[in-house]
Parts: structure tokens; C-alpha cells; sequence
């Protein structure tokens, strides 16, 4: 919301009263946790809205992007491509397998290796995110665009 407001230059609580009759109204779908809220277009798939949210965080991203390029990778080529550390790639790794995004499988030589679950629709999904200029730019502006002045 606080992205909105800045595009828009209008109060937070403007910002949160039209958020909220837009969603009241079903033109936008709207997920609240702790600490945001996020808005998504209708009809937009739970799986899709978890990619979204995930492709939200830049470490997750990074991997993501790794992944949607190469068909399996080990956490060492992970780190190395994203240079991440290697923990810091197992902790989002295992908040990926806990969404079902990610799935691991054991190589010829022993090692695990990461693949995506539905490569096709994320490598669909991570291209379109970042195709765009600026991401956090234009989901403001697809609010924008909703709000009728």
C-alpha cells in the first residue's frame, strides 16, 4: 500500500479505504499478513499469487530465476550463480520445498539437485517479471490504472 501511496501522492488511509472497497466490490483480490497487504488481479491462481509473493523477496528471486534458466542445479551452483551464500540458498530452498515449488532428486555422482516442480509455468511467470523495467512500478500502476478518479 505504501508503494500506492507514493505513486499516487494521496493519504495511506485514502490508500487503505479504496483498497479495501475495491476488494469489498471483487475488482481486486487482496491478502493481508503480518505487516502488508498484497493485491493481486481476480482470478489469479493461489499457486501464481505464491510465486508472486515469493518473486517478492530478492534472495528467493535470484534463485528462482537460476532455476527457471537451468533444468537442475546443486545448492554449490546455486550459490556460485547468485552469489549467495550456501546456507543462505538451503533456507530459501526449504521454504520453496515447503511451498511445493521446488522438488529435490539425487544425481548419478550422489549429490542433490534442485528442480523446479512446474518449470514451464514459473519460467513463464519469472520471464514476465523480469521482462519488466521495474517491477515494484508497474503493479502500482496496474492499481493505478484500476482506480477511477
Amino acid at each position: 500500500m505504501r508503494e500506492i501511496q507514493r505513486a499516487l501522492g494521496v493519504s495511506f488511509n485514502s490508500i487503505r479505504y479504496n483498497t479495501e472497497k475495491l476488494t469489498q466490490s471483487g475488482e481486486i483480490d487482496c491478502e493481508k499478513g503480518s505487516g502488508y497487504s498484497r493485491f493481486y488481479p481476480l482470478g489469479m491462481s493461489d499457486r501464481d499469487k505464491q510465486l508472486y509473493s515469493f518473486s517478492r523477496n530478492k534472495t528467493t528471486f535470484k534463485i528462482l530465476v537460476e532455476l527457471s534458466n537451468e533444468f537442475l542445479l546443486t545448492n554449490k551452483e546455486l550459490a556460485a550463480r547468485t552469489g549467495l551464500a550456501k546456507s543462505t540458498v538451503s533456507e530459501h530452498i526449504h521454504q520453496l520445498l515447503s511451498a511445493s515449488l521446488v522438488r529435490l532428486t539425487l544425481s548419478d555422482e550422489g549429490n542433490f539437485k534442485v528442480e523446479l516442480q512446474d518449470r514451464e509455468r514459473v519460467k513463464t511467470l519469472i520471464d514476465g517479471i523480469v521482462g519488466q523495467q521495474d517491477i515494484q512500478n508497474d503493479l502500482v500502476q496496474n492499481f493505478v490504472d484500476l482506480w477511477d478518479f
